[in-house]
């Protein structure tokens, strides 16, 4: 299912990286070697928001519930749809609220509530059923960081740098801590992770820090990116990243800083490597993965922070956020590509084009999967959900073997 053709935009805008300044660039694509993809994507269906002019994309994600997904669009849309293909576009949107103001941050769903964050510092708490306003409270400055919930608090970043915790049910404020910001960072803010005895947060001075969850007492804090250079823009330093918790082991990645594993319960570091990069990364049992600020992809052994592959094959295609699909790692870029890469070695296994009705591929904004369903978010304001299955040539192989002729 698509909607109407007068709600699609084929012009991508890229923003700059450098807080309060963007410009509309046209990019050349770069050259992609042959491939026989194993995998491809059918289209289930697609509806869009307005497009997002200003390309102010980076704390807008996809949320999901059993039956609907939930996506925020920074014209100020935030629309819940219909998981199952429905024959009308009317009837795949279960709501669309407008609010009059530019969202930043969101959404995030909880039980009772679904949070946005907007430009104006305000943080918006709808009924994920109705769409419509629960709460809402006024905080100091833009929120760009995607709430997070934990037990009865949700939490987010202002981007003057408090850290909020407030209570989920009306908005009211728990605790507010505050950490002085530099004075030139990058656009964006990570998410604050919560847990029951600390709140860590990563700063655009290149600091992590360990709040307490109950006060927002500081803990401890750690330094994974230490300013050097004659410029500013050479001594600029950021954590841009969401920070990731597992096994034990915190993970952070600082721009002009370094990967690092630090033990969450004193912030000692347990390895550091010499990688800058501002994309969300992932992490399995075995390795952490992640793409630097040349767009190089790396995995790195998840205990030691060993060297496992370097791929170099994407560079300058402006990659995103990095994602899971099954057992591989789901790369997606600015031309509206989505890549596989395996795992183990680090090489492309598949590729598929996402395209608008016009067969335009648009920058890619968010992907969420479920299963063997993907959905993604591009910057013209399009929810497409697509369905993964093993490409005709795949299907070829696995019938016939390789000695077919």
């Amino acid at each position: 299912m698509k909607a109407s053709p007068s709600k699609l935009f084929a012009v991508i805008f890229m923003s700059s990286a450098l807080a309060a300044c963007s410009s509309t660039i046209k990019l050349e694509e770069p050259p992609k070697a042959a491939l026989d993809s194993e995998l491809t994507m059918d289209l289930q269906w697609q509806v869009a928001q307005v497009a997002m002019p200003n390309g102010d994309t980076r704390g807008l994600t996809i949320e999901q519930s059993p039956e609907r997904v939930f996506v925020a669009n920074s014209q100020g849309f935030v629309t819940a749809l219909q998981k199952d293909n429905q024959s009308r576009w009317t009837d795949q949107v279960a709501w669309e609220s407008r609010l009059d103001e530019v969202i930043t941050a969101g959404p995030t769903l909880d039980g009772s509530n679904l949070y946005v964050g907007t430009a104006k510092g305000r943080l918006k708490a709808l009924n994920p059923r109705t769409g419509e306003l629960q709460w809402q409270v006024q905080l100091s400055s833009e929120i760009l960081s995607k709430p997070v919930v934990f037990d009865n608090a949700v939490f987010t970043r202002t981007v003057d740098g408090k850290v909020y915790s407030l209570n989920r049910r009306d908005g009211k404020v728990i605790w507010v801590a505050e950490h002085q910001m530099p004075s030139l960072s990058l656009r964006g803010a990570p998410q604050v992770l919560p847990t029951e005895d600390f709140v860590f947060v990563a700063w655009e001075t290149g600091i992590v820090q360990a709040l307490s969850t109950v006060s927002g007492e500081l803990q401890w804090e750690a330094r994974i990116a230490i300013p050097a250079g004659r410029t500013d823009l050479e001594r600029m330093v950021d954590v841009q990243a969401n920070l990731q918790l597992r096994d034990g082991v915190l993970y952070a990645l600082g721009y002009h800083g370094k990967l690092a594993a630090i033990n969450p319960a004193n912030g000692n570091f347990i390895f550091l490597k010499e990688v800058s990069g501002l994309r969300d990364f992932v992490i399995d049992e075995q390795a952490v993965y992640l793409v630097d600020e040349n767009d190089v992809l790396y995995a790195f052994d998840a205990k030691s922070g060993a060297q496992l592959w370097k791929q170099q094959s994407m560079k300058n295609r402006f990659i995103g956020d990095l994602a899971m699909y099954q057992n591989q790692l789901l790369v997606t870029d600015s031309w509206g590509y989505l890549h596989w890469f395996n795992k183990l070695q680090g090489t492309e296994q598949s590729r598929f084009q996402h395209s608008n009705e016009y067969g335009d591929g648009d920058k890619i904004v968010r992907v969420e999967v479920d299963g063997e369903i993907i959905y993604v978010f591009d910057g013209s304001g399009m929810i497409s959900r697509y369905k993964v299955r093993p490409s005709n040539l795949a299907q070829f192989r696995a019938k016939y073997g390789d000695t077919w002729y």
